[in-house]
């Protein structure tokens, strides 16, 4: 089903790719169907993985990729977000996640391996709803608020987080790892 969302999505994607093109390899956490890491490999020519807990898209997503020429820059696995056992500590220069936080059981603990996998001065970029906006009434979902997602980060390990508004209610927040 195509949403208001939906028209967003380049322009989101765009965003972060300003913000991790000077590092690699990239980490897209909750990757889904793949197309964020598509993008990334299209648009930065570098290595990217994805990783989610269902592997369901990862087809479409290989053959995507295969389509745009990216296969051999981009790895799905499936894997439960909050054990990135199979990545060693510092291994990318930046993650990502795009609507993804509000699903993981913890996030918390999640935001703690994306800083685990992370190399010191490596970027983690986080787009996500927020609470209290049209996406929460339109699929009844249970967002947080920009605080909550500021106080995550700081317990996670990120000193320097900064949050900005991209759309009424969409946060796209960024933190080096220091």
């Amino acid at each position: 089903m195509k949403n208001c969302y939906d028209k967003l999505e380049p322009n989101i994607y765009r965003k972060i790719a300003r913000k991790i093109q000077h590092v690699a390899p990239i980490l897209d956490v909750g990757c889904g169907d793949g197309r964020l890491v598509n993008f990334l490999a299209l648009k930065l020519v570098k290595k990217i993985f994805g990783v989610d807990a269902s592997d369901v898209g990862f087809e479409k997503a290989r053959r995507e990729a295969e389509l745009k020429g990216v296969s051999h820059m981009v790895e799905y696995v499936k894997t439960d977000a909050s054990h990135l056992d199979m990545f060693s500590d510092g291994f990318f220069g930046g993650v990502v996640s795009v609507y993804a936080l509000h699903e993981f059981e913890d996030s918390l603990v999640v935001l703690k391996e994306i800083e685990r996998v992370l190399k010191t001065g490596g970027t983690v970029v986080i787009v996500d709803f927020v609470k209290g906006g049209y996406a929460e009434r339109l699929w009844g979902e249970r967002y947080y608020a920009p605080a909550e997602i500021g106080a995550m980060f700081k317990d996670a390990g990120f000193k320097q987080a900064k949050a900005s508004f991209l759309y009424n209610d969409i946060i796209l927040v960024s933190a080096l790892k220091i």
